[in-house]
């Protein structure tokens, strides 16, 4: 029997307690306001995209979930689990004094530190003990209470994340070292190796009354059912109990489906009404965790894995891209004491690869010396990786520097990107990587931007280069796929990388000033409709993070990216028979148009409907509602309270339920409430203007309900009777009033149309050659004169043309600090009865100077 000391302590980081813990501490009975953004945040429930993948995860025998993830082999697995059963694990001091403590506990978090000496003494054991177990690639890993701890946010997901307490994580000593020496207070996401969610039932005590097989530990006044008589079957390569009692909790084969969740196929899902319904539910937590550890490590984990116990039984879960795959059985702590001390050393054998680390061949940590060294690391800044240039072939190497975005999301495309460098000199620009896990069956982003640029839709990004890594079949999967065949749901993915020209966020644009919110979406609106008239293609994911700007000469230019979720169309505008679909979801929740958010929720419950097409209506909406969240999420606000005030607006589009979306969002389209909505400083001028935008869909609404009563008059649905039009759309947006800001006095002013750019944009090689486009002259309709007040006259005569100018990387950093002072100023509205959009060799709109020279030319 294993020898140890009488310690019997976790490890426990505990600088600091819980939003509620602080509140209830401070005694007053008042809420400081410094903690209100805090608690507002602490409500958050499980992203409702997680219960889905959570009700839909494959389950796998546990040998084979050990096998694919851990890289564990059966005839080893069997092995450990005979040496642990003839070396009595489990009357080690440590452990048997902690399984007292954790059988007894009547509240749940009397039982995290029991369990994690547990867990800590079992992996001392297996690297003292096991066979092939002598040295861990990560040897100090050390299992810690979290509890009552949030993890670090990361600034990026600005509100998508929740502050979430794991209960136990599995961690590397050294960061713990670290932020010892630092005075940090919380773990961050990226530290997580693994984490443990438990969950505990009304059950007093977990041991069993055995009166008559009782065993007294040496010491104690505790007692401790004695062991059951154990036998080994060669068939299954595993133990179980000979005289095992009826209760089938206790009673487990490990490789049947043993859980109270299970739901054979037919079976309804779980119903999770209510926040705590979700909160109880260690399965739907777990998820939530694997969420936050993807979606805050930038990009740095290809999967992630997680532990389940609820009471004395564990589940092993494994998240990736391509979903969520679970084993069939739980594994007791108490009755299979030898399989559960097993797995967890293996647990401890994995590789970084095996605890999720993107393949270091291709994406290579930035230190010479062994990928453990660096692992898990906060982000991939500093890491190379190989791709070639399109026309020549020649085959560069690209450094990442600064993540700029990531996106928040567990199973789908994972969306990530990077500021990057290139040692190629024939590559000066600023430049980002995007990479994303997308399915395979679709056609190819940059395909799909070439066929548009092609077209003449303007406002497209500026692709350099791309490449194709790897696919998650490839990896793990691969050995689920061998054992027990494919899914029939499964959809590959593939890690794909594509560059582009560096563009900026929005929310440094609209941060200081929201005045060219109407613009983003004129030009938005002009983009869209180019894409579905000149290209038949769809979008079909409108959102914050996918519209981006920037300065051709004095021109703020929006930018449209992102075309991993788009879709060719027939004549009339229904996605092409020949469009590969994901079987997942599209689009960026918050900003889903009404009709599909609805069509989700109805299909939960009766998945034999057949599902709502996505059409240009459906872009425009999302337009929309990227208006409103951009007036209340991205100006400026030095205090936490009145930013979480603003945010309230959007909140529940973020992170509700798909009913409570879905119920925000027809809030949203009604006027009253448009009325009623809390705006910034920076946004209260263009309420009439979002009134305005609210009553187009209002008409749209009255159109359709006339529509589906019968009428025989043609109909067209993509624009709902043509209300959704680009054309009635900007009529009724522009009007006869504009909305101007000015810096000393916010009110309105009544002024003509702007004139305003395509912005075709031509697509360049990563040689940096220009892919030609045709010189197109688009003439716009004429704009109303205003019988009363006029904007101020601006002079332009004797300006120089403005060209779109290449930012070299040193002018970048100053151009970005002054852009957003200089945008007032320098991004005007020129009045004019007539205008000219003219397109050549230049990339974008034309500039005011540039339509004026074209005016007095003709």
């Amino acid at each position: 029997m294993p020898k140890t000391s009488p310690q019997r302590n976790a490890p426990h980081f505990n600088p600091g307690g819980n939003v509620a813990r602080r509140l209830s501490a401070s005694g007053t009975g008042i809420v400081p306001l410094a903690l209100l953004a805090d608690a507002f945040r602490e409500k958050r429930t499980v992203n409702p995209y997680i219960e889905e993948d959570v009700d839909n995860a494959r389950r796998e025998p546990l040998k084979v979930w050990v096998e694919a993830v851990l890289g564990l082999p059966p005839e080893r697995f069997s092995e450990w689990v005979r040496h642990i059963k003839e070396n009595e694990w489990y009357k080690d001091e440590m452990i048997q004094g902690n399984l007292i403590d954790f059988s007894n506990a009547s509240l749940p978090a009397e039982r995290y530190t029991p369990f994690a000496n547990i867990v800590n003494r079992i992996l001392q054991l297996g690297k003292d003990e096991l066979p092939r177990a002598e040295s861990y690639p990560l040897d100090d890993i050390v299992v810690i209470r979290n509890d009552p701890n949030f993890l670090k946010l990361i600034p990026e997901h600005q509100g998508l994340g929740a502050y979430r307490i794991p209960d136990l994580l599995a961690v590397r000593a050294s960061k713990i070292v670290q932020m010892k020496k630092a005075k940090s207070k919380y773990f961050e996401w990226s530290d997580v190796l693994t984490f443990f969610e438990m969950k505990f039932s009304n059950r007093r005590t977990l041991l069993p009354k055995v009166p008559s097989k009782k065993k007294t530990v040496a010491g104690t006044k505790m007692t401790l059912r004695a062991r059951p008589l154990i036998k080994y079957s060669d068939e299954k390569g595993l133990y179980y109990d000979v005289d095992s009692e009826s209760d089938d909790a206790d009673d487990i084969d490990v490789d049947e489906p043993h859980d109270e969740d299970y739901n054979g196929p037919g079976s309804p899902k779980p119903v999770r009404d209510t926040e705590e319904s979700m909160k109880s539910d260690a399965k739907l937590q777990a998820g939530g965790y694997a969420l936050e550890t993807v979606a805050c490590s930038y990009g740095t984990r290809l999967f992630t894995t997680g532990i389940v116990i609820e009471d004395d039984k564990m589940s092993l879960w494994y998240y990736d891209a391509a979903g969520i795959i679970r084993t069939k059985a739980s594994i007791s702590l108490l009755r299979n004491f030898e399989e559960f001390a097993a797995i967890l050393v293996g647990f401890a054998c994995c590789t970084p690869s095996q605890w999720g680390s993107l393949p270091s061949n291709i994406i290579k940590p930035p230190r010479l010396g062994p990928d453990p060294e660096v692992f898990p690391p906060k982000n991939l800044s500093g890491y190379t990786f190989p791709i070639t240039l399109p026309k020549s072939k020649e085959e560069i190497l690209a450094t990442l520097k600064k993540p700029v975005f990531t996106q928040y999301s567990l199973v789908g495309r994972r969306t990530f990107l990077y500021v990057i460098k290139t040692n190629s000199p024939k590559l000066k620009n600023p430049m980002v990587a995007k990479f994303s896990y997308q399915v395979t069956s679709r056609k190819r982003e940059q395909d799909i931007i070439e066929v548009a640029s092609n077209a003449g839709v303007g406002h497209l990004p500026e692709v350099h280069m791309w490449a194709d890594y790897w696919k998650m079949s490839e990896g793990v999967r691969a050995i689920f796929h061998a054992r027990s065949g494919v899914d029939e749901d499964f959809e590959d993915r593939v890690f794909r990388c594509i560059v582009y020209t560096q563009y900026f966020p929005l929310r440094d644009l609209f941060s200081k000033s929201c005045e060219l919110i109407p613009t983003m979406v004129y030009q938005m609106l002009d983009c869209l409709h180019d894409l579905r008239y000149k290209a038949k293609i769809l979008h079909r994911d409108i959102s914050a993070n996918n519209v981006m700007w920037e300065k051709q000469g004095d021109e703020v230019v929006f930018k449209l990216i992102d075309f991993d979720c788009a879709a060719f169309v027939d004549d009339q505008g229904r996605p092409l028979a020949t469009t590969a679909s994901s079987k997942h979801r599209t689009g960026t929740l918050p900003f889903m148009a009404y009709a599909l958010i609805m069509d989700m929720v109805v299909r939960g419950y009766d998945p034999l409907r057949e599902p709502v097409d996505h059409m240009l209506c459906h872009d425009v909406e999302s337009l929309y509602y990227l208006s409103g969240y951009s007036m209340v999420t991205m100006p400026d606000m030095k205090h936490d309270v009145k930013r979480a005030i603003y945010r309230n607006t959007v909140s529940v589009w973020e992170d509700g339920s798909l009913d409570a979306i879905s119920a925000q969002k027809m809030h949203f389209l009604q006027e009253d409430k448009i009325m009623r909505i809390f705006l910034p400083p920076q946004s209260q001028s263009l309420r009439p203007w979002l009134l305005r935008f609210c009553e187009v869909f209002k008409e749209a609404r009255y159109k359709f309900a006339a529509y589906r009563k019968g009428s025989s008059d043609p109909f067209d649905l993509e624009t709902v009777g043509g209300t959704l039009s680009r054309e009635s759309i900007m009529s009724v947006l522009k009007g006869e009033e504009n909305i101007i800001f000015r810096e000393a006095l916010r009110e309105k002013v009544v002024v003509p149309p702007e004139a305003s750019g395509s912005g075709a944009s031509n697509v360049k090689t990563a040689e940096g050659t220009t892919n030609e486009g045709k010189a197109e002259a688009k003439k716009s309709a004429p704009a109303k004169r205003a019988p009363a007040k006029k904007a101020p006259k601006k002079d332009t005569e004797g300006k120089k043309t403005a060209t779109a100018k290449i930012v070299t990387p040193k002018k970048m950093t100053a151009a970005k600090a002054s852009q957003v002072k200089d945008v007032a100023s320098k991004a005007k509205l020129a009045a004019a009865p007539e205008v000219v959009t003219i397109q050549g060799l230049t990339r974008g709109p034309t500039t005011r100077s540039m339509t004026k020279k074209a005016l007095i030319s003709r």
